[in-house]
């Protein structure tokens, strides 16, 4: 056998698998740059409708600071400093059809949101609050979960996490479900001294984050 031939084609298949190596690096850093424009266009317009929807208030949370996120950020600052090379760790394989579904799980969560804020009206608020005319929304997406807007940003969130695929973003997805999980116990408070019974029968009829589990 030419050992010519025989290298030379090594080197041919070494070359189309460099190139293929750099091609779906490229397209791995073009799935995190539409997610990040996915979500800034999310925030932008979740801000946005905020302010476009705004009704008055019959009764809200005082003012205080956020204590799950501040313990949760200085827990992960801790963390940094004893662990600095683990954030940057990589837990999920680098592959294509990850980031793929990565990516349709996180605009599903995000469509699912909006789906809910929508549907939600004027009674939706940023923090923990009783509006003028105030109704318990119990049909379209919450009719499948009590909160639907922090499952499809829950949802979205564990999608970016997937592309990602380093430590940090799992443990930031861990955080925000944290946070999420404290601001559902204070509205869910204020919702059962407005709503009383019917919104005890709300709570066994239907789970909090997950159908049927959670």
């Amino acid at each position: 056998m030419d050992p010519l031939p025989f290298a030379l084609k090594t080197r041919v298949f070494i070359e189309e698998n460099e190139m293929s190596v750099l091609h779906l690096a490229v397209f791995m850093q073009f799935l995190l740059s539409f997610l990040a424009v996915i979500w800034v266009v999310f925030w932008s317009f979740w801000f946005i409708l905020a302010f476009l929807t705004r009704s008055p208030v019959k009764r809200r949370q005082s003012s205080r600071l956020p204590i799950v996120p501040i313990i949760a950020i200085a827990i992960w600052i801790l963390f940094i400093a004893v662990f600095p090379g683990l954030p940057l760790l990589r837990i999920v394989p680098d592959e294509l059809v990850i980031a793929l579904v990565g990516t349709a799980i996180t605009l599903a969560g995000l469509a699912f949101a909006i789906w809910a804020r929508f549907h939600l009206g004027t009674n939706w608020s940023g923090q923990p609050t009783i509006k003028v005319g105030h109704q318990l929304i119990r049909t379209g997406p919450y009719k499948i979960v009590r909160n639907p807007i922090y499952t499809g940003i829950l949802v979205a969130f564990a999608g970016t996490a997937l592309v990602i695929g380093e430590f940090w973003a799992v443990a930031a997805l861990l955080i925000i479900l944290a946070v999420c999980y404290a601001k559902i116990r204070t509205e869910e408070k204020f919702l059962l001294e407005e709503f009383g019974e019917s919104f005890v029968q709300y709570k066994k009829e239907v789970k909090a984050l997950i159908p049927y589990i959670l």
